[in-house]
């Protein structure tokens, strides 16, 4: 049997990104795949062209499946409509995209969707900062580009989940890197009223955001206020292997862990096209407290990461 050709086509360059990106490797050396990565930079027409490109070359060998971690949450559905028609597997992973069921009526091989539940990873992180501060308070919250569906979701269930008495100070990140937390931060810092003493908590989508904020407080806040802010805990949400070191060492006071997806869709994408049988349309990956709530809310209000 030849060796199936996949692409995996990931927005850029973060820590789970690049988790992900290993688990699909090793899945794909694990069952015999061939995998070539693509980054798409952060910009979504880059990710459908490099694509297309593919899809519609006359030169490269066909591909056998696309898995397609979208940078826009409409999550390309030209591109995907065109694979499928030309009978390429079209897998995607962390979107709430609103085609799988379209293409899947026609479909000549396996679509579905497999993804992070974002809205409940949302919700975690605001049950875990009513849990620590019980007595409410302001959190400046580092959320994603309005592009990002992930993003969306996840301020929708941290909004859903946390108590009325904590008020979330939102600020979006143009872009997925910790470099691009610095530089929102900074410039934040500079336009900024908030003073750290009126806030509890730096909250982040992910663990990168927290990396960047603290650069962006060493090298650009008010030297009063240096300390302060370098003082306020954090809290993020990443893989066990991840966010667990960075709680256990006082550099996160809470973390939501999250699952990969990548390497499970591999294995749903080889049992779909061995069986003949489409997998679920939609496939969601779990996620945790941690530490648990009732141990968040034992800790001392006071307590702050240094």
């Amino acid at each position: 049997m030849k060796k199936l050709k996949c692409v995996l086509s990931i927005p850029g360059d973060t820590m789970y990104l690049r988790a992900q990106t290993a688990a699909a490797k090793a899945a794909a050396d694990r069952l015999g795949v061939e995998l070539d990565v693509l980054s798409a930079d952060m910009d979504p027409v880059n990710q459908g062209q490099q694509l297309l490109n593919l899809i519609q070359s006359r030169t490269a060998p066909k591909l056998d499946a696309i898995l397609l971690e979208p940078v826009s949450a409409a999550g390309l559905p030209r591109v995907a409509e065109t694979a499928v028609a030309a009978g390429i597997a079209w897998v995607v992973s962390n979107a709430q995209v609103d085609y799988i069921e379209a293409l899947r009526r026609n479909a000549k091989a396996p679509v579905f969707l497999i993804s992070q539940d974002h809205v409940e990873i949302g919700r975690i992180q605001g049950r875990q900062i009513g849990a620590m501060f019980q007595q409410g308070g302001s959190v400046l919250y580092l959320r994603g580009p309005g592009m990002s569906s992930i993003a969306s979701r996840r301020l929708e269930g941290l909004e859903s989940g946390k108590p009325k008495n904590i008020e979330v100070k939102a600020l979006k990140v143009q872009g997925a890197t910790a470099e691009d937390a610095y530089n929102s931060v900074c410039s934040w810092l500079g336009l900024s009223v908030v003073r750290p003493d009126s806030l509890r908590l730096i909250a982040s989508q992910n663990a990168d955001f927290i990396f960047g904020a603290r650069k962006a407080f060493e090298s650009n806040a008010p030297a009063a206020d240096r300390a302060k802010w370098l003082a306020l805990p954090g809290a993020g949400a990443g893989t066990p292997a991840q966010v667990k070191p960075l709680v256990d060492q006082g550099i996160l006071r809470a973390a939501v862990l999250t699952s990969l997806t990548m390497d499970k869709a591999l294995d749903m994408l080889m049992h779909a096209l061995k069986s003949g049988v489409q997998p679920r349309d939609h496939t969601y990956v779990e996620a945790q407290s941690y530490p648990g709530f009732e141990e968040l809310s034992k800790k001392p209000k006071e307590a702050r990461v240094q």
